[in-house]
């Protein structure tokens, strides 16, 4: 049964109050304050321009931003689909300044959801550290700290959506223990409370995902030239077990594609990758990388990710 409006309320509450206590600490944003509210803005839309613009911390710093820089950045470099919002009007998110020593570290947003399945889980978005606080750990502490409140709080799980072009990003939550649930529309990442977190161990002449209880490989991964090569350990039962919800396989198709690995393993597989476009196998990851790195060059965006070996890069209009 789906929790109603209030007990999703109090949820969050319970959470902001744990999370008043990390380092960082989460202070909320002053919604009364417009000055306030334009930075944070203007933190969203640099968390988006780091990776769209040569060295950002020197031409774009979101303190000396305006109402009219945002929506001229905004305009210049952000795809149709893309809003800054403001967060006086977030339906679901609230914003959050990430602070340590009375001093802003940067910025998040974050929700209680509850889908109807798998229990209610806590969402976070805009996680931005201004350039000069990086490097210091402080967002491996925030992911640290959210999962707490996750497990303090009874909640099912630690969840968010990334953009593949974005690979320090997707690198972070990677490393942080997420799982890909989908790759539908951007990368969904999640990590379960009553789930172990993925390990992969990555060797220079192949990766692994490893079982939680005795490390054994699950998958092991190796190349030959371009192709990939696919070696799935488990028992036919062991795949099939439905009880093993979770599938791993998107995974480790995400850290293969981050580390400039092949990702189809025979004309076969990709003849059949539309049969993992939403998520599953390697082959489904390539395709939708196809389209999400032709539809940023179609807009004159710069991609900046991994190249895949024995994948084209065909232009937008190919694929449309």
């Amino acid at each position: 049964m789906m929790l109603d409006e209030a007990e999703l309320k109090d949820l969050h509450q319970q959470v902001a109050a744990l999370l008043r206590l990390a380092v960082p600490a989460l202070v909320p944003l002053d919604l009364d304050d417009t000055d306030a509210c334009t930075l944070w803005r203007a933190c969203e839309l640099c968390s988006f321009l780091d990776h769209r613009v040569e060295n950002p911390a020197a031409l774009l710093d979101p303190r000396a931003m305006t109402e009219a820089d945002i929506d001229i950045w905004s305009e210049r470099l952000l795809l149709p689909d893309e809003r800054i919002t403001d967060p006086r009007k977030f339906d679901w998110y609230q914003s959050y300044w990430l602070v340590a020593d009375g001093i802003r570290l940067g910025t998040l947003a974050l929700q209680v959801w509850d889908w109807g399945w798998a229990g209610p889980h806590l969402g976070f978005a805009s996680l931005y550290v201004f350039p000069e606080c990086r490097q210091q750990g402080h967002a491996k502490r925030v992911l640290k700290a959210l999962f707490a409140a996750v497990e303090q709080v009874g909640l099912s799980a630690l969840r968010l959506e990334t953009d593949w072009l974005w690979p320090s990003a997707v690198r972070l939550y990677l490393k942080g223990g997420f799982a890909v649930v989908n790759w539908k529309h951007a990368l969904s990442l999640v990590r379960w409370r009553e789930q172990p977190a993925p390990q992969v161990r990555v060797r220079q002449a192949g990766m692994d995902l490893l079982s939680e209880h005795d490390q054994k490989p699950l998958i092991t991964a190796t190349r030959n030239g371009k192709q990939l090569c696919w070696q799935d350990h488990r028992s036919e039962a062991e795949r099939k077990d439905e009880t093993q919800w979770l599938r791993w396989e998107p995974t480790l198709a995400l850290w293969l594609a981050l580390h400039g690995w092949p990702l189809i393993r025979s004309e076969q597989t990709w003849a059949d990758r539309m049969r993992w476009m939403d998520a599953g196998m390697p082959e489904g990851l390539a395709h939708k990388i196809q389209h999400w790195e032709a539809y940023a060059r179609h807009h004159g965006l710069p991609v900046r990710t991994q190249r895949i070996p024995g994948l084209s890069y065909p232009d937008w209009e190919a694929l449309v």
